[in-house]
Parts: C-alpha cells; sequence; structure tokens
C-alpha cells in the first residue's frame, strides 16, 4: 500500500492540493465529542438545528459511510488569500466558483484510482459537505493544529485553506504526526472579533457570530451584531485577518484557478440596483449562490450607514 499512498499524495498535489493525510477511520476522541455535545446544549449552534441530528455518525465515520477504513484529509488553498478590505466586504473564501463542485472535480482522478483498488467499495468524497469533523481529521493527518479560535491553521498558509476527505476502504500505514498548538500567548484572533463570539474554549457563540448571520440565519440581524459590523455582507473574516500565519505571501497559481469571471459591486448602490438575472449570472456558480441577491440585499441595508 505504500506505493498507491505515494501514488494518490503525488496525484493529487499535481491536481492543486497543498497538503495530503491519511489517518484510520473510528469514532473522533471522546474531549471532541464531549465538547460538541456541551456546545449544543449551550445553545451556540442557534437555529442551525441540523447540526443536533446525525451525531453518531457525525462523532463516527464508519457508521456515515459504513465499510471505511480510512480518511485521506486534503488542504486546498482558498480562490482568494488575502482578505477584502472593500467597504462592502465578502469572506476571502467565497471569492470564486463554488468549491464543493471544484474540488471534487479536482479529486475525480483520484476516486477512480481508488475505486479501481477496491472495486467493491464506492469511495465518497467530502468537503464541508456531511456530518464530519473536518479539522480533526485534518488535524489527526497532521496537516495542522487547531488555533485559539477553532480553526485548523497549517503553518504555510494559516487557515486560508479549504479541507476535503475521501473516505475508502482501503488501509495504510498511518504514522502521522499530530500538531500541538502553536498560538502562543497571541490572541489577536480573539480579540479581533468585533462582537466578541468567542467562548474562551475554542468555540464560537453563532448567535454572535457576523458570518452566521449573514448566511446561515434566516431572520434580520440584530442590531446588537449589525451595529459592530464593518462591512461584512457574506462571511467574516475578522477573526483570521490579523493571525500572524496568514500574513505569509502564498504561491497561490492553483488557488487563482477557482477566481473564475469574479464582478464584485463596489458600491452599496450597485448591489441593490443588481437584478436576479444579473446576480445569476455573476454568481450562480460561486458560494454566493446560497444566501442568495435577497439576503445579501438585506445584509446590506443591516449595515449602519457611512
Amino acid at each position: 500500500m505504500q506505493k498507491l499512498e505515494s501514488e494518490i499524495t503525488e496525484l493529487l498535489l499535481q491536481q492543486g492540493f497543498l497538503a495530503v493525510g491519511f489517518s484510520e477511520a473510528g469514532p473522533v476522541h471522546s474531549s471532541w465529542q464531549k465538547k460538541f455535545k456541551d456546545w449544543i446544549k449551550a445553545g451556540n449552534n442557534s437555529a442551525m438545528q441540523w447540526l443536533e441530528r446525525n451525531t453518531d455518525k457525525r462523532t463516527d465515520p464508519t457508521l456515515l459511510h459504513p465499510g471505511t477504513q480510512t480518511i485521506i484529509s486534503m488542504l486546498h488553498l482558498w480562490p482568494e488569500t488575502e482578505f477584502d478590505s472593500q467597504t462592502i466586504k465578502i469572506a476571502a473564501y467565497a471569492h470564486g466558483s463554488d468549491y464543493h463542485l471544484y474540488l471534487k472535480k479536482k479529486a475525480e482522478p483520484v476516486i477512480k484510482l481508488i475505486a479501481a483498488a477496491d472495486p467493491a467499495f464506492r469511495p465518497v468524497f467530502i468537503t464541508d459537505s456531511a456530518a464530519v469533523f473536518d479539522r480533526y481529521w485534518a488535524w489527526k493527518a497532521g496537516l495542522g493544529f487547531i488555533g485559539k479560535n477553532g480553526f485548523l491553521i497549517n503553518p504555510m498558509a494559516g487557515s486560508r485553506v479549504f479541507i476535503s476527505h475521501i473516505f475508502t476502504s482501503l488501509v495504510f500505514n498511518y504514522n502521522p504526526t499530530t500538531l500541538e498548538n502553536s498560538c502562543g500567548s497571541c490572541t489577536k484572533c480573539i480579540d479581533n472579533c468585533p462582537t466578541q463570539a468567542f467562548n474562551g474554549d475554542g468555540t464560537i457563540d453563532a448567535r454572535k457570530c457576523i458570518a452566521y448571520h449573514n448566511i446561515e440565519s434566516k431572520e434580520i440581524t440584530p442590531l446588537s451584531i449589525s451595529e459592530k459590523n464593518p462591512g461584512w455582507i457574506f462571511g467574516c473574516d475578522m477573526c483570521q485577518t490579523e493571525c500572524p500565519y496568514n500574513q505569509k505571501k502564498i504561491n497561490s497559481v492553483f488557488s487563482e484557478k477557482m477566481k473564475g469571471k469574479w464582478m464584485e459591486p463596489s458600491t452599496k448602490k450597485e448591489w441593490m440596483d443588481m437584478s436576479k438575472t444579473q446576480f445569476e449570472c455573476n454568481f450562480s456558480h460561486t458560494p454566493l449562490q446560497r444566501a442568495g441577491l435577497d439576503k445579501l440585499k438585506q445584509n446590506i441595508n443591516d449595515l449602519t450607514p457611512g
């Protein structure tokens, strides 16, 4: 299997992934399970009730996809590795093609390779698309450490990465070196959150999170949140902009291919004058489609004047 492991890794890197690691599938560590259950119990998920379902599968991937023996974890850079500094801001990860479709297509040659090695099992590709502790498995595979803001931080790319996985029945020689938290005394991520949404234990309270309100929530953003929002209408990168690991320049030759035809309006008027036809033309294949034009316009109106 060592030869196949090398072939898989090399092919994924050729396809544009930044880092690759292998982990033995099984239940996540009990400490992670407890933290998640406590987080839910405290109401930190707000109206995201789907996070309360399929807990057994979320905490054990072998139940999510029976027969899984190995989880192959991969990192890929965002389409934009610099943070938005415009008056009206969009999270850097969303500045391009829908990453779910893009990354799955990039992984297809490896999926075929793995499927050929065990035709009786259907390997599954997952990227922020199933009940999986994404950051846990990337950490276990040695691809980064968990920062004080709960993000996976890769020593080379910081937190500016998508996490993906392939579930397979193949068994490899697992020897990943998990990385310990390297934040030291730095608390810039926590201090830079304008709504103080962090709980102090590496988790976040969605009820205070700007990104939750401008993407997930179906309600009008509370004034206590919108009055502290410095311009984000889709997502929020405030807890990542000041991280020392996110200051490094990155060779973005692969990530730039995700950008496509990005035509972001630069003013409130341009956004508010946009028709649904124009929105579909420009953003139907981007993460912004998830929110939709009406939600984005609502988010803009929720911003304090200025």
